[in-house]
């Protein structure tokens, strides 16, 4: 529909007289109104004045403004191009002659349209400097304001680590409150800073919502806000644990460990509820809490020894492992149908709380014959996997600590902690069969790896004899290219049910010798032996 607005002037506000000046009817964006101009000025003179009242008539009325020559588009794209009056056919006025030249008069009916520049413009190349940065302009990407906030607020993250292990370093050597509040400073600066940026990312996420924008800059901004939000928060939770162990009194020791490990477990419990993101670090925060947690409660009420805890750990760990993927499924709510003895109801029978096999649509949205949807399941199916990749997170950096720890070079029985953390590391290495997803195969893989180079590395480090260097640094080279070799030709190779079983098996016999090889370590069967 086409309003009029009758007697609106873009050049002058009333008519006038003079044979120099035409009234024509202007039609901008399905809106018409009349405006006087200048009939022997070139036509490009006027463009300017009527692109400004144009935006004020269209504004007036609630109508989008016309965006300047220059402007970007929905997708960024620099839009080239400028606004030129039509006749009713779209050919253009000539923009060097005038009105009356070209046979307009008054009433005559122009149309304001934006013609694209289609011209190709070629840089000049003038040197082999402006060449190369010609070529690398167009090659590569310039760096973003979005980019240049997340590469600060990594920097800022890293900084305050730094921070952190100094003041915690003092705190080891200098008993006091001093590196504890610098640490609380630092925390409530930048939890802070985070609640001000995710309250102003909340904002700009509604106004997008409610205008329905389909601007990608306006949503990479957003996303930008809310990945710096999120940073500061994780850092500021971290200074808080932080903060909380340096406060107790006396020498570190296994109460600030304890203390500090429940502020984490806190702090990841409550970004998990409330944010809904990051779930597989707050899921390996909050193993890595509870263990710490109780370890240290050990360590204080039991007076437990080291190498009794160490050992503990690695059991925990081995099992956790093991059943990550049971407790996963709980924690992501998937429920598996259960089949009951014949005779009983629901033998045959898809049971109510489960999705039936019938698929139907329900407003427009696929959904199976029963309470919970295809999406609802899928969603959970993600969920339960985030979770396995946060606790097989968990549980291999503790049996990378456990082994670490047991592997004393001056101890009595060295061998069998080197035995046991070759046993764990291979049997770690085989259980990544288990896993489909790619990261899952990859963090175990690389854990078993971890736990060979670590030890090797503290051998070194401590004896600092010719032998243990060698042997130490032979077996850092050695297992990478082995790891190398191996992920080249497995992958490629297709191997037999058997070969397949004998591994099994062999995966079975190693996960089931770290239990004795761990309690030999603790000592319980002299313990047994001593006491029948």
């Amino acid at each position: 529909m086409t309003a009029v607005q009758p007697h609106v002037s873009g050049v002058s506000a009333a008519p006038s007289p003079s044979a120099n000046r035409v009234q024509v009817a202007l039609m901008v964006a399905d809106v018409q109104f009349a405006v006087v101009l200048d009939a022997v000025a070139p036509v490009s003179r006027h463009m300017s004045a009527l692109v400004d009242l144009s935006n004020q008539r269209l504004d007036q009325i609630g109508r989008p403004k016309l965006q300047p020559a220059g402007a970007t588009d929905g997708k960024g794209k620099v839009v080239r191009g400028r606004w030129a009056l039509c006749w009713v056919d779209g050919t253009m006025l000539r923009p060097s002659r005038s009105l009356a030249e070209q046979g307009v008069v008054d009433g005559t009916k122009l149309w304001l349209q934006f013609v694209d520049d289609t011209e190709s413009r070629t840089p000049v190349i003038e040197n082999v400097t402006t060449a190369a940065a010609t070529e690398l302009s167009r090659n590569r990407q310039k760096i973003t304001p979005g980019l240049a906030a997340r590469i600060g607020v990594g920097l800022l993250s890293t900084s305050v680590f730094v921070v952190l292990a100094v003041l915690a370093r003092w705190r080891y050597g200098h008993d006091g409150l001093v590196p504890a509040a610098a640490a609380a400073v630092v925390a409530l600066a930048l939890l802070v800073a985070a609640t001000v940026l995710a309250m102003r990312a909340g904002v700009t996420r509604r106004a997008l919502v409610e205008d329905d924008s389909s601007d990608r800059h306006a949503w990479s901004e957003w996303q930008t806000e809310v990945a710096v939000a999120d940073t500061l928060r994780l850092t500021g939770c971290a200074a808080t644990a932080v903060a909380a162990a340096l406060v107790v009194p006396g020498p570190l020791g296994a109460p600030h460990g304890a203390l500090g490990a429940t502020v984490a477990l806190a702090a990841a419990g409550l970004t998990l509820r409330y944010t809904g993101r990051h779930i597989s670090l707050c899921t390996a925060v909050i193993v890595l809490g509870l263990v710490a947690l109780v370890t240290g409660g050990v360590r204080m009420l039991l007076v437990t020894s080291a190498p009794v805890l160490l050992a503990s750990v690695l059991l925990v760990a081995m099992v956790g492992m093991k059943v990550t993927p049971g407790l996963a499924r709980i924690a992501g709510k998937i429920r598996l149908p259960v089949m009951p003895p014949p005779g009983r109801p629901w033998v045959f029978e898809t049971r109510p709380y489960l999705p039936s096999e019938v698929v139907v649509v329900v407003g427009g949205r696929p959904v199976l014959e029963g309470p919970e949807s295809v999406q609802q399941v899928a969603l959970n199916t993600e969920r339960a996997r985030v979770y396995i990749t946060g606790m097989l997170m968990a549980f291999s950096i503790l049996l990378v600590i456990a082994c670490l720890g047991l592997c004393d070079p001056h101890a009595p029985r060295r061998w069998l902690m080197v035995a046991l953390a070759g046993v764990v590391a291979a049997a770690v290495l085989l259980h990544g069969r288990s896993y489909t997803d790619r990261w899952q195969s990859s963090i175990l893989a690389v854990t078993a790896v971890t736990i060979i180079v670590v030890v090797a590395l503290r051998y070194v480090l401590q004896l600092w004899s010719l032998p243990a260097l060698l042997v130490g640094c032979g077996l850092i080279v050695a297992l990478p290219t082995v790891g190398l070799i191996a992920a080249v030709i497995v992958p490629r190779s297709t191997y037999t049910p058997v070969f397949e079983q004998f591994v099994e098996w062999i995966e079975y016999l190693l996960l089931a010798a770290v239990w004795p090889l761990t309690f030999w370590a603790m000592e319980v069967f002299s313990a047994i032996r001593y006491r029948s």
